[in-house]
């Protein structure tokens, strides 16, 4: 929400600063949307951070949101919990399996069988001076309170190459899970450890990919396919989650839409993040009524990185960071909801 500034002393009295009544405006309208689109007031997980600590989210088959981030660049790489839709959350802890590792953060992603799955990126040296990162997962079925120990993604032929996951996995089936690499799009069988081409071989790069209730497969290169990838048909006009898409999302909610970010503005972190909406399986995307999620009327500190999890039919929650140290309490990872019901 916007706050106007306090009116200078120096202002003559009896009279009215026209900036101050703009900034009013401003804030009037701002609560006004909030209230139309049944935004929450933002929940603060986490306070001073800095850096690339893009968080990720998931909600378990049991209700349990499960996030983590980085509170500062590489380390510490923390996990907290909200047993309660995300009004309180446990305080952030150091997510054991990384905690020797410098830490490129990754995603979460609930599983078919109940089973949370997090991928992280680890940054290693294949070289003196030169760094570059590979993909680590683990596994919880315990609705995030413990994890397995780690398993190592393959590296790229050429260790110089970065292979990084921001995004949640597609689960296609309990033997084949398909990773949105920067390097390579493939199929993953956890239970051999093998990777397989991923439909016609075409690397997608660090965007997201959703499956939606129908089955349809959405890249975030601006693509859809019907037929498990095998081909692809162009979707004009569609969000850029690609340009950047470390730091975009894309999802599909269980009444057959699909959301996706939208930021606007120049900068590390834009001005004000919105969602833009497909309500038709994601063929056309809805971009001229944008709905607004967050705008601190400045801009914003940090990549944002928003994700997205349905916490019921009728409610979203999105967890964001926001680097800037002049806001109230400072920089810090946050959580809010929205109502369904403001997408329409």
């Amino acid at each position: 929400m916007h706050y106007p500034p306090a009116l200078p002393v120096s202002h003559p009295p009896g009279q009215l600063n026209p900036a101050w009544i703009v900034a009013a405006l401003l804030c009037f309208s701002s609560s006004v949307i909030g209230q139309e689109i049944g935004l929450s007031a933002p929940v603060r997980i986490e306070s001073g951070v800095s850096g690339h600590i893009h968080p990720a989210l998931c909600i378990s088959t049991k209700g349990t949101l499960v996030a983590t981030f980085c509170k500062k660049e590489f380390m510490p790489h923390l996990i907290t919990r909200s047993t309660d839709g995300g009004k309180t959350w446990s305080a952030p802890m150091q997510f054991p399996p990384t905690d020797k590792v410098a830490v490129y953060p990754g995603s979460l992603t609930t599983l078919s069988d109940g089973r949370l799955l997090h991928c992280w990126n680890v940054w290693f040296a294949p070289e003196e001076k030169v760094k570059s990162r590979y993909v680590a997962f683990s596994l919880s079925s315990d609705d995030g309170l413990t994890w397995s120990a780690p398993v190592n993604l393959a590296k790229n032929a050429d260790p110089k190459i970065h292979s990084v996951i921001r995004h949640p996995i597609v689960e296609l089936s309990p033997t084949s899970w398909l990773l949105p690499l920067a390097d390579r799009t493939v199929l993953y069988n956890p239970q051999t450890g093998k990777e397989t081409s991923f439909g016609d071989g075409t690397s997608h790069g660090l965007v997201p990919f959703v499956r939606t209730p129908a089955g349809t497969l959405i890249s975030g290169k601006g693509q859809r396919s019907t037929d498990g990838g095998k081909t692809w048909q162009p979707i004009k006009p569609f969000p850029d989650v690609s340009t950047q898409g470390w730091r975009h999302e894309m999802m599909s909610l269980n009444n057959g839409w699909l959301l996706a970010s939208h930021i606007i503005g120049s900068g590390v972190g834009g001005d004000v993040i919105h969602f833009v909406v497909s309500r038709d399986d994601g063929q056309t995307w809805d971009l001229e009524h944008p709905v607004e999620f967050y705008n601190p009327g400045r801009p914003i500190g940090g990549r944002a990185c928003p994700r997205t999890v349905e916490i019921n039919d009728a409610t979203l929650g999105t967890i964001y960071y926001d680097t800037d140290e002049k806001q109230p309490g400072g920089s810090g990872v946050f959580f809010r909801t929205m109502k369904t019901a403001g997408l329409k």
